[in-house]
């Protein structure tokens, strides 16, 4: 995240939100995309929401890997 996005390392902490490290709508879009290719999972978009925290979309993707969430 911190290279595609340009987010300071630093910077990204669970209770973070997506808009607390200024990703728009394209970033958002670009995320989704980029989690896609790295892992193979299609994150809900719902969870690619400017008001959602780092640790949702973790937790999401932990849940689309593990396989116990549903994929959109």
């Amino acid at each position: 995240m911190t290279s595609t996005f340009r987010v300071p390392e630093d910077e990204i902490r669970p209770e973070r939100t997506l808009q607390q490290l200024d990703l728009d709508s394209l970033a958002l879009t670009e995320l989704v995309l980029v989690l896609h290719e790295r892992f193979g999972v299609r994150i809900d978009g719902a969870y690619a929401a400017r008001g959602t925290t780092v640790a949702q979309v973790a937790d999401h993707l932990d849940a689309l890997r593990a396989g116990t969430a549903a994929s959109s």
